[in-house]
């Protein structure tokens, strides 16, 4: 075997090994869903995709927001198992609670600000779906 050829095996086998570490924090077409009580719409475009694993998973703190009322609009985020990681909340869908996804990133009864564009692209997939309502139920999941 010639010196390329051992350093081509070494560097996929690099590849190979951080990849599964990368491909942990990012998501896929329909890897998470926005739910209501009888449907789901899975979150499928790409442009929106790397928001969700920076979210979920970035290097910067997201941003702290005030809560939502009680009797707000709201839908839940579920993978593809079903776990629900959280709601969204208010008209613009922009307001985020953890159910205890990520306990390293997301404190217990915080909300946190969707990042615009994401919030946008909810609030385009769940035009017409009958909304959730923030109830004191539905605060009682943040863990």
């Amino acid at each position: 075997m010639t010196a390329r050829c051992i350093v081509a095996a070494l560097l996929a086998a690099a590849a190979l090994a951080v990849t599964p570490a990368a491909t942990g924090k990012d998501f896929g077409p329909g890897d998470l869903r926005v739910c209501n009580a009888h449907r789901c719409v899975p979150i499928v475009n790409r442009a929106v995709l790397p928001l969700l694993g920076a979210f979920y998973y970035g290097s910067h703190d997201p941003r702290v927001t005030p809560r939502a009322r009680l009797g707000a609009p709201a839908f839940e985020l579920r993978f593809r198992n079903g776990y629900v990681t959280g709601i969204v909340a208010t008209a613009r869908l922009d307001r985020f609670l953890s159910y205890g996804v990520n306990l390293d990133r997301f404190d217990r009864g915080t909300w946190y600000r969707v990042p615009a564009p994401l919030a946008s692209e909810l609030r385009r997939l769940t035009a017409g779906m009958t909304p959730l309502r923030v109830t004191r139920a539905a605060l009682a999941k943040s863990r």
